[in-house]
């Protein structure tokens, strides 16, 4: 019994050692505790961080905002001041479902309960259902029954005009439902649609800024953007600035205005007339451009296909291309080349108008160049042999002026030089090889490319006594290019005359009576230009793979314009399409006088 008693005494005092160790333990455990947080307080209070971010940031990111202020993007006009671009507002809708989105207690947020009404307001003014709308709504809800800040509406409820936001505010103000945001968006308005738009250009949307993609836009970003500006505001628990406390840190500078050379009413007329002849022609591709002859100044200027910049209708079509055709496609030109190669022949002393050769076929290295008509007009003057437009004529001049004159004669035309006429992409053409076949044809305007502002400066050397000058296309744009003489003035004027022959020559005409002026003559050269194939190969084959094209100098006495079409790879060719174009363009351009 007295070790029973002993035993359970000394059970007692170790079950007592055990409860002090534990309580020692726990005492111990507590004191590590309480002084790692303390430790960690100091710190926290000291430093002034948690998990590596500062306390001081996190408190002024909470009660202090900023906001960038988007510049307007400079608009674009034409000549006159009439508005091609434009600056418009959308908006985006979102809505705020947080119930902390409040103002001096009112709700400003968007309950669970009015998702069903507020979605069948909106589906009535946008391209999405209520059910789809609710559906977006719901997702603002998480599985655990937390609410989202705020949601957006998708797609649809993207860019909506200011009619759109207007008619949806009402019908949710009249049913006392909030928390439908509009967050402003800038875009770009093209006035007249698709007009003048590879020249004009397009715009895209990068992070919030418009930013020019094409044309003017593009060439011109930096002096239509402008500078983004910046306020920082003190903000309340609610997100919203405290009255007082906004402040400018940097100042909005509004993009500048863009004033063109073109002239909204011929270029809205040219655009006409282009769509109406290609619906006839069925062409791969059209181009025209209108410009005054002493100043350079292009009126107007349009491409087939062409798209819309605001919408990008046309750009699915199969033929579409983004390229600027004028400045942005080198090709062979043709017999319009002609006019450059007989001013040279003149002023070099190889051009007799009145000499006769036997036309139809010529030969140079064992090639061997053809006329169009295979020589069955006969024997030719070489006045005739231009209006008639004669390969071997001009191949006969090229003999007599010599491949090293020659040589030098064409890269006084500046096919090798950039126009710099304003638009971005620029791809300069280049001279012929240096052999006597490819010299030859290129004074004809084969083995030799250009772009068409190049071709359009050699032109305006003829309207203006043997000086060109540069085409451009904005105006006060400055001249980079020297224009120094390109032909003597008789050169030219002589030109001039032989030109008239082209529409004037019944028998010799290659145009004859195709192009008028009323109570003006007209000056032209036409071309039927050989395509060459991609593959490197020699020239396409087919019946109409061609680029047809006529330069006209109105009127002949006086020049004041130069117009100059083409018409590439047409499935329904006829000589009469470009006249449809040419004829009431040339009118309403002296009309205008602009």
């Amino acid at each position: 019994m007295e070790k029973i008693k002993q035993f359970l005494c000394q059970k007692n005092e170790s079950a007592n050692e055990n409860r002090r160790r534990v309580g020692f333990f726990m005492i111990a455990c507590s004191l590590v505790v309480f002084f790692a947080c303390a430790i960690r307080i100091s710190y926290v209070i000291l430093a002034g961080r948690v998990a590596g971010v500062s306390l001081a940031e996190r408190t002024e990111a909470l009660y202090n905002g900023s906001q960038i202020l988007y510049a307007n993007r400079g608009e674009i006009f034409d000549r006159s001041g009439r508005p091609l671009v434009i600056n418009g507002q959308q908006f985006d809708m979102i809505a705020v479902l947080s119930p902390d989105y409040t103002d001096g207690g009112e709700p400003l947020y968007l309950p669970q309960e009015d998702f069903p009404r507020a979605a069948a307001i909106i589906s009535q003014h946008i391209d999405s259902t209520s059910e789809e709308i609710q559906a977006m709504l719901e997702t603002g809800i998480t599985e655990e029954g937390e609410t989202l800040f705020q949601v957006e509406l998708g797609s649809a409820a993207k860019a909506l005009s200011q009619e759109q936001r207007n008619a949806i505010e009402t019908e949710l103000e009249a049913e006392n439902i909030h928390g439908i945001l509009f967050n402003p968006t800038n875009n770009r308005t093209y006035v007249n649609g698709s007009m003048a738009a590879h020249s004009l250009g397009y715009t895209t949307n990068q992070d919030g800024k418009v930013v020019g993609g094409g044309g003017l836009e593009k060439a011109y970003n930096d002096l239509l953007q402008g500078t983004d500006g910046q306020i920082v505001y003190e903000r309340n628990a609610q997100g919203t600035p405290v009255p007082g406390t906004i402040e400018t840190t940097r100042p909005m500078i509004h993009g500048e205005n863009l004033t063109t050379t073109l002239s909204e009413p011929l270029q809205m007329q040219l655009e006409t007339l282009l769509s109406r002849a290609n619906e006839t022609a069925q062409a791969e591709n059209m181009t025209g451009v209108v410009m005054k002859a002493d100043t350079g100044e292009i009126l107007a200027m349009a491409q087939r296909p062409t798209f819309n910049p605001e919408t990008m209708e046309g750009t699915e079509a199969d033929n579409f291309v983004w390229r600027n055709l004028f400045v942005e496609e080198q090709y062979e030109p043709g017999s319009t080349m002609k006019i450059g190669t007989v001013a040279t022949a003149i002023d070099n002393g190889s051009f007799d108008a009145a000499e006769v050769i036997p036309a139809g076929r010529i030969e140079v290295n064992g090639i061997e160049i053809n006329d169009h008509d295979r020589g069955r007009k006969g024997p030719l003057t070489m006045r005739q042999a231009f209006s008639w437009s004669s390969n071997v004529g001009m191949v006969e001049l090229f003999n007599k002026m010599g491949d090293d004159r020659w040589r030098e004669s064409i890269g006084r035309l500046g096919f090798d030089k950039p126009i710099n006429a304003g638009l971005p992409g620029e791809v300069v053409g280049s001279l012929p090889d240096d052999n006597l076949v490819d010299l030859a044809m290129s004074t004809y305007g084969q083995a030799v490319s250009v772009n068409q502002l190049q071709m359009l400066r050699m032109f305006s050397a003829i309207a203006n006594e043997g000086i060109p000058v540069q085409p451009k296309i904005v105006v006060n744009e400055e001249n980079t290019l020297e224009n120094e003489r390109m032909f003597s003035a008789r050169a030219s004027r002589q030109v001039l005359d032989y030109m008239r022959d082209v529409v004037e020559d019944e028998e010799y005409g290659t145009a004859y009576d195709l192009y008028h002026l009323d109570d003006e003559n007209v000056s032209a050269k036409t071309g039927t230009a050989q395509i060459a194939a991609e593959d490197g190969s020699g020239y396409l084959r087919g019946a109409n793979d061609y680029i047809y094209s006529v330069a006209l100098i109105y009127p002949s006495d006086e020049p004041q314009y130069i117009l100059y079409l083409t018409m590439k790879r047409p499935q329904n060719y006829s000589q009469n399409i470009l006249p449809t174009i040419a004829n009431p363009l040339m009118a309403s351009s002296v009309q205008r006088s602009e």
